[in-house]
Formats: structure tokens, C-alpha cells, sequence
């Protein structure tokens, strides 16, 4: 006999669910996000510094953008590894247009709309033709970075225009307008998964394997899929755009390598691999926390390999927590 949930039930169980394990999870992340500044604190001087802070506020917010919608795909049951190659597909998008005279709308426009497009792509793979999300973005993941390198010739496009460059660097009251973003982009996200219908449903999508359960109380499944994956592809192109606007530039190499601390951090936040379960502000808490220890590797100027050998060991602890998070949940 199936067990088929209401639309309450789906939401009563979240609920539950985020009040038992997602703010568990949050309590332990932020004691280590504490636990981890002492240590970096000890080790040099500048760690606490007010100028410190907003640099990893700046550098971090657009990892934060991408990683909201990161944990949107991941509670639906998908995975988006195109998200960091789409980043810069927007940034080479606009970047060009912007070089070339275009007005600063329409060049934005453009770099949105090529992470829509990128995002309908994953969907017509993933959900049309039933391709797993992993290899589906994978593929469109090389498409797209080979993309944003063609779209400006493989070269680097310096940004001049003031205004396009404000947004990434300038601050209101001293905080920079890009973490003020960042943390709007979280509110959106936190209220489109817990307060709406389509929230649910996405979590009723990704509760069960193939979303039976969803299928069988009358979620549209492949309509939500769709616009999941657009809608990551949408966030991941204003991730983009804001890199850019932060470094003045943009180039196909933009955001290599970002899709592994993008899913650590989502990982490490409390959202499930396997789909149903996570929030946007556990997964808020394991950005900061592996933008931290960056940060504080550089400080101590500690060698790229070094930080690149720490992000991959988060990575891995971040699955192996999820493994045996979901065995105690099964339990």
C-alpha cells in the first residue's frame, strides 16, 4: 500500500525535519565557523580585522549566490556541476558587450539569459531525456566553459564601466553591497523553500527515489525539474555577473574550479546528496566556514597547492557526513 501525503503533510514534515536536523547541524557548523576564527585568530594578527571581514564578505558572496541555488537543485534529488563554467559564460557574455559599447542593460541582460539558456539545457537533458544530473552536467559544464572562452576569443576582457564595477566593490555603511546581495539572494531562497508550494513540492520531489510519492499526489514533477535547473542557471549567471564586477574582468578561466567548494559548502550545511532534505542558511553557514579557512590559509601565506588540498579534505569529510547523516535518518 502507498503512502501518499497531502500537500500538509509535506509541509508538516519539513518542518519537522528542519527544526530536528537542520538546526542541529546549524548549532554544530556555527560552533566550528567559532571554533575555527580562534584558531586562525592565534595564528596572525590581521584575521580579525574589520578590513579582513569585509574581504571575505566580498569574496565570498558570489560563492554564496550559487551555493542558494546549489541547495535548491540538491533537495530536489539533482545535481547542477555546470553552476562555476556558467559563471563565467555570463561574465564573458556581458564582459564582451560591455567592451564592445552595448548599453549596460542589455549587456547584463545577455549574461543572464545565457545562464537561463544553460540552465534549460541541464533541464531538457536531465528531465527530457532522463540522462543522470551528474554526466548531464558535466557535459553541458566543458560546453559552457568552452563557450565563455570562444565568446571572447580567449582572451581577458577588462570591465571599465563604472557602474557595472560598483555593484562588486563599492560599500553602503561599510558593508559591501555584494554580501548585502548575497544575503538577499538567501532570503529569497529561504522563503521560496519554506513558505511556498513549489518549495514543498521540490521537497517532496527529492524525499523519495524518482519522486513517487510526489508523481502520486499530483506534484508536476518535470514542470518543477525545469524550473529548478533554470533557475540555477539564472543564479549561477548573477553569481557570475558579480565576479566580474569584482575583478573588473571577465575570461573563460573565471570561477575554475568553484563547483567543489560550492558543493562542500552545501554539503557541509546539512543538505542531503540524495535529495529532500537541507536549508539555504546551514548551507549559509558552510560557505563562510570554508571561506574562513581560506582565508586564514592566505594569511598565513600557505602555498595554492595547500589550499587546494584543504578544500578537497572538506569536500570529502563534507560526503562522508552526509553518508552517515542519511544512515541515521534511515535508522
Amino acid at each position: 500500500m502507498v503512502n501518499i501525503r497531502t500537500e500538509g503533510d509535506t509541509k508538516s514534515a519539513f518542518y519537522s525535519n528542519w527544526k530536528s536536523k537542520g538546526s542541529a547541524n546549524g548549532t554544530g557548523l556555527l560552533a566550528s565557523l567559532i571554533v575555527m576564527c580562534s584558531i586562525l585568530a592565534l595564528t596572525t594578527p590581521y584575521f580579525f580585522s574589520v578590513e579582513n571581514g569585509l574581504n571575505i564578505l566580498r569574496a565570498v558572496s558570489f560563492i554564496g549566490i550559487a551555493a542558494a541555488a546549489a541547495t535548491l537543485v540538491l533537495v530536489s534529488g539533482g545535481i547542477d556541476l555546470s553552476m562555476a563554467a556558467t559563471m563565467a559564460l555570463a561574465g564573458t557574455a556581458s564582459g564582451g558587450l560591455i567592451e564592445a559599447g552595448y548599453p549596460l542593460p542589455i549587456a547584463i541582460g545577455v549574461g543572464l539569459l545565457a545562464g537561463g539558456i544553460v540552465g534549460v539545457v541541464n533541464a531538457v537533458i536531465i528531465v527530457g531525456f532522463g540522462i543522470n544530473p551528474l554526466i548531464a552536467t558535466i557535459g553541458t559544464q566543458f560546453a559552457a566553459r568552452g563557450a565563455a572562452y570562444l565568446v571572447v576569443d580567449s582572451r581577458e576582457v577588462f570591465i571599465m564601466d563604472p557602474t557595472f564595477n560598483w555593484v562588486g566593490q563599492a560599500t553602503v555603511f561599510s558593508i559591501p553591497i555584494s554580501g548585502i546581495l548575497m544575503f538577499l539572494v538567501f532570503l529569497f531562497f529561504a522563503w521560496l523553500m519554506r513558505d511556498t508550494v513549489f518549495g514543498r513540492q521540490i521537497y517532496a520531489i527529492g524525499g523519495t527515489p524518482n519522486g513517487t510519492s510526489a508523481l502520486l499526489s499530483g506534484v508536476p514533477r518535470k514542470k518543477r525539474l525545469y524550473q529548478v535547473y533554470i533557475i540555477s542557471g539564472l543564479a549561477s549567471a548573477l553569481a557570475g555577473l558579480l565576479l566580474s564586477s569584482y575583478s573588473n574582468s571577465a575570461t573563460g578561466f573565471n570561477a575554475m574550479g568553484l563547483e567543489l567548494p560550492i558543493l562542500a559548502a552545501v554539503i557541509l550545511g546539512g543538505t542531503a546528496l540524495g535529495g529532500g532534505r537541507g536549508n539555504v542558511w546551514g548551507t549559509l553557514a558552510g560557505v563562510l566556514l570554508i571561506a574562513v579557512i581560506t582565508n586564514g590559509l592566505t594569511l598565513n601565506n600557505a602555498a595554492l597547492a595547500w589550499i587546494l588540498v584543504v578544500q578537497g579534505g572538506i569536500l570529502v569529510l563534507a560526503v562522508v557526513i552526509d553518508e552517515r547523516r542519511q544512515a541515521k535518518f534511515e535508522r
